[in-house]
């Protein structure tokens, strides 16, 4: 007896491990220097399309016409140079100590500044409509930190984009920072700073910050299936692999949980059913320029490879690092018997926390299946890190611990179809 509970206890968690070790390669992979962040400086969401690509190859899964990657355009800015903010001789850190707007143009040079706060914002609104200010070789200090009125606060908003249009213009945040990917571009830099970082007795600032506005950038979606015992309907998986690149030559935003760890899920659910045959086929679909705007699921629903009323049920895995606290279904309120069915089963076998259920939201690649009457839901986790769109959003602080339970609660959702 002794012998036989010693090999229940190794083999079981050897078995429970594999996984999320298998979880873990793939985000720490993704999420390397070596994939620039999966944006689009230095092809990072190529190298990353190419990455999922070898994988479904090394899996065995179909393609359709012969190829994996769907191709389409996008515009998106980008900072490919060295980029530098200088306070009083001190090289601030980007990304920790000040974050430079996705829309930001470019600048180059020593910049005096004027701050803008709530006592001095009315005479300087009334200089400025009387062309009083002088913009060159300036550059201007937003701090709204006092200010709770939501009319004066969005006025704060719209006078940076005006006067980014002349020079660069500083916000003060001691918020969290969050970036994004633009897709236009200002004449001048936006740039949020932490107040103690620029203290209201600065006078300079050195600047050193030049963005490329790509117009016609060619990135792809990557989809493979795997061909299940009923052959007339299909059941998607997705995940969308970009993320924000670059800021600079120096930072890059590594994007483990999001969205590596979605990816990892997809990778891993692949690779199970092409040894386990499913009951429908399954399409495993990495969608490019979910950062931009939902691009990539939005361009497949326009360019679908097979006929999307052809579609049983659609899965989008985002944010798949953490669980904790258990799942979010999004569009679970909309499908009232599938949530029912995963909840049910996430009951009797116990696999993560809690699973709870949240209505429509355009926040993820299940938005444009939805919008087409294609029944899906968008699946995130709970709890652990909340590094989010931020340079700390990385593999060595996203241990999966509930990778394993997640994925068998897909694989069980996945066969009860």
């Amino acid at each position: 007896m002794r012998q036989i509970l010693y090999l229940f206890l190794f083999v079981i968690p050897a078995g429970l491990c594999s996984q999320q070790d298998f979880g873990l390669k793939v985000v720490k992979e993704l999420s390397s220097e070596e994939y620039y962040g999966r944006g689009y400086v230095n092809d990072g969401h190529v190298k990353a399309a190419d990455y999922i690509n070898k994988c479904f190859e090394e899996f065995g899964l179909s393609k359709f016409n012969n190829n994996c990657f769907q191709y389409f355009d996008i515009k998106a800015n980008t900072f490919p140079d060295s980029v530098s903010l200088f306070v009083e001789g001190r090289k601030l850190e980007t990304g920790i100590d000040y974050l430079i707007s996705s829309v930001s143009g470019s600048a180059k040079g020593v910049f005096k500044l004027q701050f803008i706060n709530r006592d001095n914002i009315i005479p300087f609104l009334e200089d400025l409509n009387n062309g009083n200010i002088r913009f060159d070789g300036s550059a201007f200090v937003l701090d709204d930190a006092e200010i709770s009125d939501n009319d004066t606060l969005q006025l704060f908003r719209e006078l940076g984009r005006v006067i980014a249009q002349k020079s660069p213009v500083f916000k003060i945040n001691d918020a969290k920072f969050t970036w994004s990917v633009g897709t236009e571009q200002m004449p001048f830099p936006i740039v949020e700073i932490k107040s103690k970082m620029l203290p209201k007795s600065t006078r300079n600032v050195k600047i050193n910050i030049r963005n490329v506005f790509k117009s016609n950038i060619k990135t792809q979606n990557v989809i493979a299936y795997v061909e299940g015992r009923k052959k007339t309907k299909f059941i998607v998986i997705s995940a969308h692999y970009d993320h924000l690149g670059q800021m600079g030559n120096d930072v890059y935003f590594p994007g483990a949980n999001d969205n590596a760890s979605g990816i990892a899920m997809l990778l891993y659910l692949s690779k199970y059913f092409s040894k386990n045959k499913p009951k429908y086929s399954l399409v495993f679909m990495a969608f490019g320029a979910e950062e931009v705007g939902i691009l990539g699921s939005k361009y497949y629903v326009e360019n679908p490879l097979f006929p999307l009323n052809d579609i049983r049920f659609v899965v989008n895995c985002d944010i798949m690092g953490t669980g904790d606290q258990g799942v979010t279904v999004v569009n679970g309120t909309v499908h009232k018997k599938e949530f029912k069915k995963l909840a049910v089963l996430n009951l009797k076998k116990n696999y993560v926390n809690k699973v709870k259920v949240r209505g429509r939201a355009a926040n993820s690649d299940h938005y444009w299946f939805s919008q087409r009457q294609i029944p899906a839901v968008f699946i995130y986790t709970l709890g652990g890190i909340t590094a989010y769109h931020d340079v700390f959003d990385k593999s060595e602080t996203l241990p999966l611990t509930e990778f394993s339970d997640l994925s068998k609660l897909l694989i069980g959702f996945i066969n009860s179809f």
